[in-house]
C-alpha cells in the first residue's frame, strides 16, 4: 500500500526537519521542498486510476466531453492550489497562498459559469 509509504516518508522528513529546525533553517525548508515534491509524485501515479474511473463515470452518465473536460479541470485546480497554498504557508509565505487560494477560486467559478447559465436557461424554459 502507496499510503504506508508516504506516511513513512512523511513522518521521517518532519523528524528530519525538526532536528534541522533550528541549526539549519535553509537545509529544513530544502528537506520540506523535497518531501512535498516526493509525495506528490506518488499522486502523479495515481491520477490513470482516477481518469479510467472517470471515464468509465462519463459513459454511465453520458456526459460530454467538455462537461468531464471542465470537471477535470476543476478537480485539478483544487489540488494543485491547495499543494501551493500549503507549500507557501509552510514557508512563512501565507499572504502568497491567500493570493493563489483567491486566484484558484476565480478560475474554478469561471470554469463553472457555463453550467450555471446552462441550469438557469433550463429552470427559466420550464417556468416560462
Amino acid at each position: 500500500m502507496q499510503i504506508i509509504q508516504i506516511t513513512i516518508i512523511a513522518i521521517v522528513g518532519v523528524l528530519f526537519a525538526l532536528t534541522l529546525k533550528k541549526s539549519n533553517p535553509q537545509l529544513c525548508m530544502l528537506l520540506s521542498i523535497v518531501v512535498s515534491i516526493c509525495i506528490f509524485t506518488f499522486i502523479l501515479g495515481r491520477i490513470s486510476i482516477l481518469l479510467e474511473v472517470i471515464e468509465k463515470l462519463k459513459n454511465l452518465t453520458k456526459l460530454s466531453d467538455g462537461s468531464m473536460r471542465i470537471v477535470l479541470k476543476m478537480i485539478g485546480i483544487t489540488y494543485l492550489s491547495e499543494f501551493t497554498v500549503g507549500f507557501c504557508e509552510d514557508a512563512g509565505f501565507s499572504n502568497i497562498g491567500t493570493q493563489v487560494e483567491l486566484f484558484s477560486k476565480v478560475a474554478i467559478l469561471i470554469l463553472a459559469l457555463p453550467a450555471v447559465e446552462a441550469f438557469l436557461n433550463l429552470i427559466a424554459s420550464v417556468v416560462v
